[in-house]
């Protein structure tokens, strides 16, 4: 079994990550200096430690906040209350005097009892706002938070709501389409907590006209335009592969539209097949010119087409990914999967690349050691110990650096656990498109 575990990077807001990922590739020559290079290792485990447990969401999306049901199962208490004086605060400090309305978790002789909360804001008589309680004899309130009429209902379903994956996750659906912000960021919360095998099995019961007018909506935050990109992967036609390109526009002509490119591009893929994957290789694999936010974006959605996606296969992906080894610059993010997707035919192009490279390219020489210790084929040992003798401390480093983490420096994900058993078509619930539409709006243009 191969010992990579899968890598997505995105944890946040692409834009956020890749503008870290870029300041770090133009200054890692300065970082790569001896005393913090061997510090590197066990930053790398502290990395993995925390983020492990993140591993099985949506890789495109992130969730904002905790959930309103995870402030619920991890109080004592959760109710809604009313301020109802119009005094100023008790003491001056932001403490006002409410009066519980409704009781979702907790002892039910609470509602009408009156308590004293803070609230960010001075409230207005008759507001309503939740609360959540931690600690039986005493709960210590969290600080209210404003809700709206319309939000009542939907805060009363949590209380009974059964279920697990899919079928909880179906709950939500219509709730992205609701008017009170709160419960749409709530609902967005829980997909961004999903996996793509929950949210695939929803398929069916997408609405593919509202995900298609929200993708085109400039009103519309980044990360729920990503979460779109991965409802149009489900449900979408391959005429919808145009969209693509219609929202890239969309976000020349407006600064604000934020595409959400790492979602986009893997649903154009999904959705374009071969001809959309040839694309991307011309426009943001293969050309010196990309922007490095758009090749950052391009890798990251080849990369969960590998590993979650599975409509294309791994051979072919991988293929695309060798692009990037003639860009130096961003090698070091590549060669991770290739060694995972066990890619050997690549080995002479990054043997090559470390033989040419300077110390300002470090950590993509300490890529090409462990992939060339992961690979199995004597060819590549023989090769090891020919790049030993150019540049032997970047090779110390790199199998230093295994003694911490016998793998590459990535953020790991469950591996992929069907690779014999269930075909392509199967995996994640996608169909595979064969074919494209020859004309009309939905040409995919891969020239």
């Amino acid at each position: 079994m191969n010992k990579f575990a899968t890598h997505v990077y995105d944890r946040d807001e692409l834009n956020g990550v890749a503008s870290v990922a870029r300041t770090w590739h133009r200054w890692k020559a300065w970082f790569a200096g001896p005393c913090l290079l061997a510090k590197l290792p066990l930053l790398i485990v502290a990395c993995l430690a925390s983020l492990d447990t993140v591993a099985d969401a949506c890789p495109f999306c992130s969730a904002l906040a905790p959930t309103l049901s995870d402030d619920i199962e991890e109080g004592a208490v959760a109710v809604m209350a009313c301020f109802v004086s119009e005094n100023e605060a008790l003491d001056g400090s932001g403490t006002y005097p409410m009066r519980i309305t409704a009781v979702v978790k907790g002892d039910s002789d609470l509602k009408d009892s009156l308590i004293e909360v803070t609230a960010k804001n001075p409230p207005v008589k008759g507001e309503l706002f939740w609360l959540v309680g931690y600690g039986q004899e005493r709960p210590q309130w969290s600080p209210a938070k404003s809700i709206s009429k319309a939000a009542v209902p939907y805060l009363l379903s949590l209380r009974d709501l059964k279920g697990s994956g899919a079928e909880r996750l179906e709950h939500f659906l219509s709730f992205l389409q609701h008017s009170d912000p709160l419960v749409v960021s709530d609902a967005y919360n829980e997909f961004a907590d999903a996996s793509l095998t929950e949210i695939a099995a929803l398929s069916g019961k997408l609405d593919r006209s509202w995900v298609i007018a929200t993708l085109l909506d400039p009103t519309v935050t980044r990360h729920r335009r990503r979460l779109c990109w991965t409802f149009l992967s489900q449900c979408g036609k391959a005429s919808d592969a145009r969209l693509f390109h219609e929202v890239r526009r969309k976000s020349k002509d407006n600064l604000t539209f934020e595409v959400g490119m790492d979602a986009a591009i893997s649903c154009f893929i999904t959705l374009g097949g071969e001809q959309a994957l040839a694309r991307i290789e011309r426009d943001y694999l293969a050309n010196p010119e990309a922007e490095y936010l758009d090749s950052f974006a391009a890798i990251n959605a080849i990369r969960v087409q590998g590993t979650d996606l599975k409509i294309i296969s791994r051979e072919r992906l991988a293929q695309s990914l060798r692009h990037v080894l003639s860009r130096p610059s961003l090698a070091d993010l590549v060669i991770p999967d290739l060694a995972r997707w066990e890619d050997w035919g690549a080995m002479d192009t990054i043997v090559q690349l470390f033989r040419r490279l300077t110390e300002e390219h470090r950590l993509v020489k300490q890529a090409t050691v462990l992939y060339l210790k992961c690979c199995p084929l004597p060819a590549a040992a023989k090769a090891l110990e020919r790049l030993r003798t150019i540049d032997p401390d970047a090779v110390r480093s790199a199998e230093s650096s295994m003694l911490f983490y016998p793998g590459l420096a990535t953020v790991p994900v469950p591996p992929p656990t069907d690779e014999s058993g269930a075909s392509d078509k199967e995996a994640v619930g996608i169909p595979r498109i064969t074919e494209l539409p020859s004309s009309g709006s939905g040409k995919v243009d891969a020239k």
